[in-house]
């Protein structure tokens, strides 16, 4: 039965050209992008007539403002900032290359903010501030540099600037803008890492993130002249961790004042708002290990403190949480899984017991206040756990409405006078690209941006389809992201590859897991002859509270059961060969493809590693979430440690990892590669000397020599396409 479902979902999937263009990894990771440049940051005007935006109509990473309007015209480009300048025909001339990699990592804009008063936009471009009016050429606003964040006054000109760590307000209207430094931490290791605004624009509160405590680590460099080291904070788990504390400042001028929120500086903090009057402030924070989670009001007058909501969790390991005030200001709106899933919630100001908002067997993933709207904006999965749609909640509860009827993946940004939502959306076969949805219609969109370049039509991009089958340990119902070669047939045995494998990529989303540019590798291995099939592991959102809980300290344990059963699924009903089975993933997705090798021994022919965390006393302090701290659970670290099994490897493995890297150390690469070496175990190595952690985001000419390493031993030890 099955075996017909599959067959089903060929057909269901089409095709897109009678005789489609070939896919080459070098076309698909050469700029300009054929699947063209996903807009980004959509902020609307303060009379909701016009969203800017970043986009590059030409398909490179450079980006510049546009803008639309919500009566019907094209979107115009507001800005032609300089751009690094690729050389062409560089030929093999090292030097000329490297200005290659350069312009292709150049992303233009990186920041945007209308002002309150809707007659300008500021913007930040290689670190440094503009102001741009719509139809007049940009200006500089200097004074500042290494600008990363800026947040604009709900009401008149006034703009706060995050550059070098420091808060910088400046007046966008000003003849000529002089910005004021408002706090300055006085260390390179203490920034400010977010702000916001009072309603009225007069004070800002921010959060301060202080690194002084975190221990130095070395990393070696090898590209200079010299071999030298450079020291990152970096904690392990267990470790003292950066701090936090949260200020309060009137935008003109005057001191500081800091918050008292417990003793603890490593407590997380999770949103900070004003009350709309600007009387209280809302904190929502929690310990390091997000057991117990604290939503403060705050006097702003007095800063006395008084706790709303207070959950604590033993078992709990996400915190996919958000906190707002009610339009009125009489009450605060949060999202908890105190049921069996994220919900919004409502309590009072003044206490008492919170009341559900939404509910039902579905989860709510982000929120959004409309005042003008009497709304919330919500972002769920009513209908299939793959979707994230749009719905229209009644502040006061009721029945949703979906503004996004169908399927897909949707980022909304509400337009403040509650009648527009500009929209990012992308499915399977949909790349990103911008779209407006009028509130009071649902289901009429208006695409705003088209990104794909027309070359993106002559391919064939295979559509992913959705199945489950049970975990073969206990029986839990998994689900997977499966994508079929063309012209597949049932009757043949196909080798298949599980990956990327990490949590939370099972999303009908253009790509699924966007955290690494895999859409093009995915589409490449489909029509190459593999069938790829992506697991939401234990842990992974929209499956309920338990299924997150299933993770807690378990790393390498029931997650890498899940990918196992995935296996015998494919094989028992999926056409695929049991001799040629693949496995990869990168960081913890790396950590999962060792366990797997060394837990399951001649189930997977082959697996590719790309940064793998093999030892989690290495690894960044938020893993305690799941795994808690080290010294009182050193057995547990232990199991989910690879390289204490690496005696265990029976099968062919690559690691690919960039020696740059500071989130997962490449000396743990090293550490493993010593025991293989040892023990008489083979391993390919595949080092990238200029590559951080995201060791195919950083120059395309590096993403095609890993992922033609990943394809090529493939190649070699699964073949290509089904038996004969």
């Amino acid at each position: 039965m099955l075996r017909i479902l599959l067959t089903t979902l060929l057909l269901l999937a089409g095709t897109a050209n009678a005789t489609p263009a070939p896919l080459t990894l070098e076309r698909l990771y050469t700029l300009p992008w054929l699947t063209g440049t996903a807009p980004e940051s959509p902020a609307w005007s303060a009379d909701s007539r016009r969203i800017a935006f970043l986009w590059n109509d030409d398909g490179g990473n450079a980006r510049d403002v546009w803008l639309a309007d919500v009566a019907g015209a094209q979107p115009v480009r507001v800005t032609a900032m300089p751009r690094t300048v690729s050389p062409k025909d560089a030929g093999l001339d090292v030097a000329r290359l490297a200005e290659v990699a350069r312009a292709e990592t150049d992303p233009g804009v990186t920041a945007l903010a209308w002002t309150g008063d809707g007659q300008r936009i500021v913007f930040v471009h290689h670190g440094r501030l503009y102001r741009v009016a719509p139809g007049a050429p940009p200006e500089e606003i200097a004074g500042v540099d290494g600008a990363t964040l800026l947040v604009a006054a709900p009401r008149g000109s006034l703009v706060a600037v995050v550059a070098a760590g420091a808060l910088w307000v400046v007046d966008a209207a000003a003849a000529r803008p002089v910005p004021v430094r408002r706090h300055d931490p006085g260390s390179a290791d203490v920034e400010v890492e977010s702000l916001t605004w009072s309603r009225d624009g007069a004070r800002l509160a921010f959060i301060e993130t202080d690194w002084r405590r975190v221990a130095e680590r070395q990393l070696p460099d090898y590209l200079g002249a010299e071999t030298t080291t450079h020291a990152v904070r970096r904690a392990f788990p267990g470790e003292p961790a950066e701090g936090r504390r949260i200020g309060l400042a009137d935008a003109a001028n005057g001191p500081v004042r800091w918050l008292d929120l417990g003793p603890d500086p490593e407590d997380q903090v999770h949103a900070v708002a004003w009350s709309p009057d600007g009387r209280h402030l809302l904190v929502d924070k929690s310990d390091v290990y997000i057991k117990d989670r604290r939503i403060v009001a705050v006097d702003a007058a007095s800063l006395a403190t008084r706790i709303l909501v207070r959950e604590q969790e033993p078992g709990n390991v996400t915190a996919e949480w958000w906190a707002d005030w009610s339009p009125d200001g009489t009450g605060v709106y949060f999202i908890s899984d105190r049921d069996n899933d994220y919900h919004v919630y409502l309590v009072s100001l003044t206490g008492g017991a919170p009341r559900a908002i939404t509910r039902g067997e579905f989860a709510v993933f982000s929120a959004s206040v409309s005042a003008a709207a009497r709304s919330l904006i919500v972002v769920a999965n009513p209908s299939r756990p793959e979707d994230r749609l749009v719905l229209r909640v009644p502040l006061g509860g009721g029945q949703p409405q979906t503004l996004t009827p169908g399927s897909g993946y949707h980022e909304p940004t509400v337009s403040p006078d509650g009648r527009w939502v500009a929209d990012l959306h992308s499915d399977d076969v949909t790349p990103p690209d911008l779209y407006l949805l009028p509130v009071g219609t649902p289901g009429a969109s208006r695409q705003v941006t088209h990104s794909p370049l027309p070359e993106f039509a002559t391919h064939q991009w295979v559509a992913a389809r959705y199945v489950t089958f049970p975990n073969q340990k206990d029986g839990t119902t998994l689900q997977a992201r499966l994508t079929l070669p063309p012209g597949f047939d049932p009757t043949r045995r196909y080798p298949a590859i599980l990956g990327s494998t990490y949590s939370n990529t099972v999303h009908n989303r253009w790509g699924g897991r966007v955290y690494h540019p895999t859409w093009g590798l995915d589409q490449l291995l489909a029509q190459s002859g593999y069938v790829v099939m992506n697991v939401d592991i234990s842990g992974s959102s929209g499956h309920g509270k338990a299924f997150r809980r299933r993770i807690r300290e378990d790393y390498g344990g029931v997650d890498v059961d899940d990918l196992y059963s995935a296996t015998r699924w494919l094989v028992e009903h999926g056409s695929v060969d049991e001799k040629r089975i693949g496995i990869w993933g990168s960081s913890y997705g790396g950590l999962l493809t060792v366990m797997s090798l060394l837990r399951y021994p001649g189930v997977y022919r082959a697996g590719v590693a790309g940064a793998p965390a093999t030892s989690l006393w290495h690894a960044e302090t938020g893993e305690m979430r799941t795994m808690m701290a080290p010294a009182d659970h050193a057995e547990r670290y232990a199991a989910a440690s690879p390289f204490l099994r690496s005696g265990n490897l029976r099968d062919p493995l690559m690691i690919i990892h960039g020696m740059r890297d500071d989130t997962v150390l490449f000396q743990d690469t090293m550490t493993l590669a010593e025991r293989f070496i040892l023990q008489g175990r083979d391993v390919d190595l595949v080092v990238l000397p200029d590559a951080p952690h995201g060791w195919d985001t950083k120059g395309l000419a590096q993403t095609r020599h890993a992922f033609g390493k990943l394809l090529g031993f493939f190649r070699r030890h699964l073949g290509e396409g089904p038996s004969p």
